[in-house]
């Protein structure tokens, strides 16, 4: 790990903060909670925003441990400082170009695959602290998992689905994704996404996670792997249900289908009731 500013470090720290809450616009500053995905070489790196002059902080909780880290060899613009076992800093001297992405391993204990990052510079938001947490393992799985079967095996999957009076599309390289109706059980909720192959005799994009974002009360970014149900494939379309349960008092919902080296930008669904297909 390099060593990093320290003498400037807090500082850096106190100006960030009066900076985030002299900010007029809410969205610039972000507080994110990131759940860590079970098996990480097998999904895209976690995101870190960060700026110029601004100093961002992830903490990384119990049980997960703050070990060794590694950035690309050269790379001296970014300096990590290790505050204690648990709390990284990330410094950038400047931004980071449009679309550049500098990747950053941290270990996060015995036996554990190491967490994988990519460091971007976005014009509209930047992270001041990041809670990096283990999922937990929900007591209502099998049931979710068993109801997403049924759901699959019904006719196009919607015999008992809501359709959204809008559906949301995403659109990653050659394939488009569609959420085609949706069934809120509770805080539960069941969405049935169809991944579409545009072009005819190109190899099938491959959706390996869908990820959720929540804006809690208080601001906060909550993002989580959702549990996702594949069903029938074929050459031109995937089918799957995604599941999870919506935060308590959560104000937003929103959905990402990432592939394997290709993470999907969030798009919102819709909490209200919607009419059923007759």
């Amino acid at each position: 790990m390099r060593p990093g500013p320290w003498i400037l470090l807090p500082s850096l720290l106190l100006s960030t903060l009066a900076s985030a809450r002299d900010q007029p616009d809410e969205q610039a500053f972000q507080w994110r909670t990131l759940v860590a995905p079970a098996q990480p070489d097998e999904v895209p790196p976690l995101e870190l925003h960060i700026r110029s002059g601004v100093a961002t902080l992830a903490r990384f909780e119990a049980p997960l441990q703050l070990g060794a880290t590694r950035l690309p060899a050269h790379e001296e613009r970014i300096q990590l400082v290790r505050m204690n076992d648990e709390t990284l800093v990330v410094v950038t001297t400047t931004n980071l170009a449009e679309g550049e992405q500098v990747p950053l391993t941290v270990e996060t204990g015995p036996g554990a695959e190491p967490l994988r990052f990519v460091l971007i510079t976005r014009h509209d938001t930047v992270d001041v602290q990041v809670r990096v947490v283990l999922g937990q393992v929900s007591d209502h799985g099998a049931e979710a998992e068993s109801m997403a079967r049924s759901l699959l095996a019904a006719p196009d999957a919607r015999a008992t689905l809501a359709v959204p009076r809008e559906t949301v599309n995403f659109d990653p390289r050659e394939s488009r994704g569609q959420v085609q109706s949706l069934l809120w059980m509770g805080r539960r909720f069941f969405a049935t996404v169809a991944v579409l192959n545009r072009k005819k005799g190109s190899p099938s994009w491959r959706l390996v996670q869908a990820r959720l974002r929540a804006t809690l009360p208080d601001g906060t970014l909550l993002e989580w792997p959702a549990h996702l149900t594949s069903g029938t494939t074929s050459p031109f379309r995937q089918r799957y249900i995604v599941t999870d349960l919506l935060p308590e008092g959560a104000l937003r919902l929103e959905l990402a289908l990432d592939g394997q080296d290709s993470p999907g930008a969030f798009q919102r669904i819709p909490f209200e009731e919607v009419p059923t297909r007759p």
